[in-house]
Order: C-alpha cells, then structure tokens, then sequence
C-alpha cells in the first residue's frame, strides 16, 4: 500500500514507542529520521527492548522481520499497559503462520513492507492503535470544515456534530490521515481490520455506507464520496 503523499511523519510523532536498533532492517529503516519521532527510544537488543517496555509504558515496538517468537512472551510479561502495538519489518507485508502464532491477545501486531517507508509506517502505526489501543490518538485534525476528533469519536462540520463508533473511526481515520487521496477498498480493509482479518472487501461497502449515512443524517452531508472503480475519498467541499 504505496501512497503518493507529502510527508505525514508527524502524525506518528506524539506516539511513545521503542525500537531495537540492534537489528540491521530498523537501524535501515531510521535513517535519517533523526530526532523526528521525539518519543521513539533506541534500545540495542531484545533484552534492552523489553526492559524499554517495562519502564517507559509505550503505545507500541518497532522491531525486525524475524524476532524470536519467545519475545512476545517477554514482552507481554513486561507490559504495564493494558494493550500494546506491535510493528514488525516483514517484506511482503506478511508475518509468518509460526509467529502469529505466539501473539499475546494483549498485543495487535501488524507487518509492515520497508518499502512503503516512513508514510507507510505512520499509516500502519495510526491503524494499528485504532484497532488495539485507540486511547493512544488524542489529537484534532481538520480537512477543510470539518473536524476530526479522535478522543472523543466525533466528526463535526457542516450541520453538526455527528458520532463516530471505533470502527467508523478505523475506516474514516486514514482519509483524514491523507486528505484527497483515493482509498481502495483492499486499502481501507487491511488498515481498518489488520492484515490477518477474514473480513472480505465487501465489509468496507457495507460499514463505510452505513457510517455515510449517519454523517449525512448529523451533519446535513456526506463527505465520504465514492469513486467507480476506485474506492473512497474524503472530500469535504460536497454537499
């Protein structure tokens, strides 16, 4: 999932995170981020990895394509939260059956292509505390008139004021993440549903439209517009 978009990076910015830049694939993938992501601790190995856990309580780890499944174990045992994310470097975006697995209910782990670089992460990280811990995305975004507030699940503009469920919020989420681009339905199910789901495409059509019509009956319009052929937009301007 490649979008052609500007640089979105600080979206993921006030999210707390740990990565093992022990491993070559994330040490890769941070260069040149810098000091960026203000809140993402660098730990040398899993052992430093899942001390990080335990004292700094972070919203997720960023970890290589083929950690010891044993690790997710530590982590768990680690945790003082009550859920955690989980972004795993995998090429091909796919995790091992074998690794899948060994993952804790408490955890939502989603496998991230290094391909789709820096927006694509922050894409997957948004999505993947949307789904397992959305009590982490607290900030405000603003698409034109309307207003995204993801602490308090509404969207309001136009008429009013409507509310969102979380799993409007997964769907919605990304539009406003990357307003104007074009969302295909295969796009919209992996970020709202994670790669491992058993939802089908059909599952976008049937939640996104009966969330279109509740924003419309709230907010006097719809700004989700349909594009044959191609999926979704958000688009604001129309009535």
């Amino acid at each position: 999932m490649l979008l052609e978009t500007g640089d979105i990076l600080h979206l993921a910015e006030p999210l707390k995170g740990v990565a093992d830049v022990a491993d070559p694939s994330v040490a890769a993938f941070l260069a040149g981020v810098g000091d960026r992501l203000a809140h993402l601790a660098r730990c040398e190995g899993p052992e430093a990895l899942v001390s990080a856990v335990a004292e700094t309580r972070p919203d997720y780890v960023l970890m290589g394509s083929i950690p010891d499944p044993a690790l997710f174990e530590h982590l768990c045992a680690a945790m003082r939260s009550a859920t955690l994310g989980v972004i795993v470097l995998a090429r091909g975006g796919a995790i091992p059956a074998a690794l899948r697995d060994a993952i804790p209910a408490r955890m939502g782990v989603d496998p991230l292509d290094p391909a789709e670089g820096l927006n694509g992460f922050t894409l997957h990280l948004r999505a993947l505390m949307r789904r397992c811990r959305p009590v982490a995305l607290t900030g405000r975004q603003r698409v034109g008139g309307m207003l995204l507030d993801e602490a308090a699940l509404t969207l309001t503009g136009g008429a009013g004021q409507a509310s969102l469920s979380l799993e409007d919020m997964r769907l919605i989420g990304p539009m406003f993440d990357v307003p104007g681009a074009v969302w295909s339905r295969e796009a919209l199910l992996r970020l709202a549903y994670g790669a491992q789901t058993e939802n089908g495409l059909r599952t976008v059509d049937v939640k996104l439209n009966r969330a279109r019509r509740r924003l419309r009956a709230a907010l006097g319009q719809d700004p989700v517009r349909s594009v044959r052929g191609a999926g979704y937009v958000f688009d604001p301007g129309i009535g």
